[in-house]
Formats: C-alpha cells, sequence, structure tokens
C-alpha cells in the first residue's frame, strides 16, 4: 500500500496559501499597457516557488509585468524567513522601486518593512502577511496587501461541510490543518468553526496539522483511521493534503464512506469533486493572484489610482474565491 501511496503522491504538491481579511472584491485600475510607460524595476519575495500553487502564481505575475513595462525579479525562499530577509535585503541594493512580499514567517519577516522604507522602496504584501500595521495609500509600508480572504475561504469549506452533513447526526470530521501560526492555517481555521459553530450535528473529532505536506497528509490520515474509523468527512487547508487523504481512504476501501473537503481549487482537485473522489473544494486561482500583486505594486509605484476594501484589518485588493461542487466542477477547472 506504501508503494502505491508514493507514487500516488508524485505528483502532488504542498501549498500554503494567502492571509487577507478583506471581505469586498477590489481591483487596480490601471492605464499601464506595454511599452507606454517607463519600464520600472519590481521585486517579489516568495516562500516557496517551486510548488505547484506558486508556479501558478509566478506565470500570473510574470504575464501582468510584460504587458506593464516591469522588469520582475522574483525569489524563493525555501521556506526559511532569514533567507528571504537576505533576499529582500539583496533585491533593495539592486535598485528595485517597488516589492511584495508573501513571507514565510508574519512576524520573523516583519524586518524587510523597515528595510523597504529607509530605502525609500514601496512595500505591499501579497498572498501572506506580515505582523505589522498597513499604512493605506499614501501611507506608511507595508502600504496594502493583496490576496485571497482567508477567513472568507474557511467560511466557504464550513459551508461545503454543512452542505455535505445535512441528514447526518452527528456528522464527525477529522480535520487536518497546515503548519500551525502560519496565516492561512489561522485564518481558515476560524472560518470554518465560525461557519459551522451553530450546527450542533456537526463534530470535530480529531484535529492534526500536516505541515501543508500531502506526504505528511497521507500519514496523518493513516494515524487518524487507526484512532477512529468512525469519521463521516475529512477536511483539509489545501488541496494536495486533500488529495493525499483521499488517496489513503481509498487504499484503506473507505472511498465512498469517508468524505474529502479541501481549499485550493487546483486541477488535480477540481477534476476530483467532478469525477466524486472529493465532495468539495474551494477554488483561488494562482494565476490571478500573481497578477494582482503585480497590478499593484506596478500602479503604486507609478503613482495610479487603485481600489482598495478597507473594511477588514488591512486595506486589501482581494483576489476572488469560489466554491466547487460536483455541479460546477467542470465549469470551473483549477489553473494550477
Amino acid at each position: 500500500m506504501r508503494k502505491t501511496l508514493v507514487a500516488a503522491l508524485a505528483t502532488l504538491s504542498a501549498v500554503a496559501l494567502t492571509a487577507c481579511t478583506g471581505t469586498t472584491p477590489a481591483s487596480t485600475e490601471s492605464g499601464s499597457t506595454g511599452g507606454s510607460t517607463e519600464k520600472i524595476k519590481l521585486g517579489i519575495a516568495l516562500p516557496a516557488g517551486n510548488q505547484t500553487f506558486w508556479t501558478g502564481w509566478i506565470k500570473g505575475a510574470q504575464a501582468e509585468a510584460a504587458k506593464l513595462n516591469v522588469e520582475l525579479t522574483i525569489t524563493d525562499a525555501k521556506n526559511d524567513a532569514q533567507t528571504m530577509n537576505d533576499q529582500v535585503n539583496t533585491m533593495i541594493v539592486s535598485g528595485v522601486k517597488g516589492i511584495a512580499v508573501a513571507s514565510v514567517d508574519p512576524t520573523a519577516n516583519k524586518s524587510v518593512i523597515q528595510a523597504a522604507t529607509d530605502a525609500g522602496i514601496k512595500l505591499i504584501t501579497s498572498n501572506r502577511t506580515l505582523d505589522a500595521p498597513y499604512g493605506g495609500v499614501g501611507g506608511a509600508n507595508p502600504i496594502v496587501h493583496t490576496g485571497f480572504n482567508d477567513v472568507q475561504m474557511g467560511g466557504f469549506q464550513g459551508d461545503l461541510l454543512i452542505k455535505a452533513c445535512e441528514g447526518k447526526d452527528p456528522c464527525r470530521v477529522a480535520l487536518q490543518v497546515g503548519t500551525l501560526g502560519a496565516t492561512p492555517q489561522v485564518a481558515r481555521s476560524k472560518g470554518l468553526k465560525d461557519k459551522i459553530a451553530d450546527h450542533k450535528n456537526i463534530q470535530i473529532v480529531d484535529e492534526q496539522t500536516n505541515d501543508f505536506d500531502p506526504v505528511k497528509a497521507a500519514d496523518v490520515m493513516q494515524t487518524m483511521l487507526q484512532k477512529s474509523k468512525d469519521i463521516d468527512f475529512v477536511l483539509a487547508q489545501t488541496d494536495p493534503e486533500a488529495l493525499a487523504a483521499a488517496t489513503v481512504l481509498k487504499e484503506q476501501g473507505l472511498d465512498g464512506k469517508i468524505g474529502v473537503i479541501g481549499i485550493g481549487g487546483s486541477k488535480e482537485g477540481t477534476e476530483a469533486v467532478a469525477s466524486g473522489k472529493m465532495f468539495g473544494t474551494v477554488k483561488v486561482s494562482g494565476n490571478d493572484d500573481g497578477s494582482t500583486s503585480v497590478r499593484t505594486l506596478a500602479a503604486l509605484v507609478r503613482g495610479e489610482e487603485i481600489k482598495v476594501d478597507t473594511s477588514g484589518e488591512r486595506p486589501t485588493v482581494v483576489v476572488d474565491a469560489l466554491m466547487i461542487t460536483k455541479e460546477n466542477a467542470a465549469a470551473n477547472p483549477g489553473d494550477w
């Protein structure tokens, strides 16, 4: 079984997404087109650029940079906070005019704010936040955040679970969360638990971390099943981990008996929902997330107008998310 499982997991990549608390979609309004404005140099600091979601994110960012006459430098911290700090400092010395940071750690990477400010460089966060007050347009770094609303995404997962648990009392749930303390883990957990709080038939009977790692998610799923197979649904906070859990369930003859709900709307995730392997997921577009980051940062550097949602904890340009079920999966394939 282990050999089969490892083979099934070979195509999966861990992904940890987003932290944003805006509630209404917002967009930038930029009149820039390739060649119509002076080229500017921007930097993007990513936590794990080789992971599946981030490869889609990079494609979207690069395509937008080409449209907007932007020279783009993208770094990969390989999930090391100090490496990210060093990479941002190198970007500053290289002469970038703006930097977008998707933090490895929202606290450990706070030093990049002052470094950019001292150099007179505009800084925003994208996909993941920094643990600091945001200045807003015309204010201090970090100016704004771009990305998904993780609390909303967790709430959407809760909506899917409520639908799946209709007629089941109790409806027993095993929850796999991402890296403890990471902004996606905290916000998605909050959104989920707030949404299901009034549904007394839903019981989270086991909760463990998989560190946003599909291989670990498979091991966690096996551990959960060893404790008890009296589970109705398994939830994971990204699709790769949800798919890993689904693979274990199939190996143990439990597919169709225990449902799976993810977050991410990846290609494999939406295909799994369409085929019935998963009950549902929450679609987020890496391509849209990356392009929004570059578009927002370029507009700020050029002094162009942007529209920002200020109703949440921080001023945010929000990238939309969408609940995916078997009914709409075929019409909404993933892009990462």
